[in-house]
């Protein structure tokens, strides 16, 4: 169930861009972080029910037409309840392409998941397939989930750069 949480957020992110030749990195990374990818990163330095270990990309700088794995670990402090929000916005240069809020416990239910997501370790391995058609340009991809009770269990934000062939 926890793998489903993260498999879901970062599948989300990668959707959104519609996946990665090349991933800006963010200025600073978090030093609990040091051992991941620097291409997917904490929106800023809030405290969030998620505390991340390590995300890592393979291949780190992803390509269209490949296949991408993402490697996950981390920690929950509290469960994911009922009623766990997600919103997730989507850019291009500065033009918002995408901005959209639903449940996220509804959305996991459609992979025969369930919530309250228990407190704990989290880790996970995720393969993703990249499009061949990504239409060129900056894109910025931010998701966030919040619990009803209004804490965050994590933000992250990915930039992707598709150049033109």
């Amino acid at each position: 169930m926890k793998l489903l949480l993260f498999t879901f957020i970062f599948t989300a992110i990668l959707a959104g861009v519609q996946c990665l030749p090349g991933f800006f990195m963010q200025d600073e990374v978090e030093a609990y972080m040091s051992d991941s990818t620097t291409l997917i990163t904490k929106c800023d330095r809030q405290p969030d029910l998620l505390t991340i270990e390590y995300i890592r990309l393979n291949p780190e700088i992803p390509v269209r037409g490949k296949n991408l794995e993402i490697d996950f670990k981390g920690y929950l402090s509290e469960q994911v309840p009922e009623g766990t929000q997600v919103e997730i916005v989507v850019k291009l240069g500065l033009v918002q392409l995408l901005r959209k809020r639903f449940d996220f416990c509804d959305k996991i239910q459609e992979i025969d998941e369930k919530c309250p997501i228990p407190e704990g370790e989290v880790t996970f391995h995720k393969e993703v397939e990249l499009p061949n058609q990504i239409p060129p340009g900056k894109y910025t991809v931010r998701a966030v989930i919040v619990t009803p009770e209004n804490k965050r269990v994590t933000c992250l934000v990915g930039t992707a750069f598709f150049p033109r062939r």
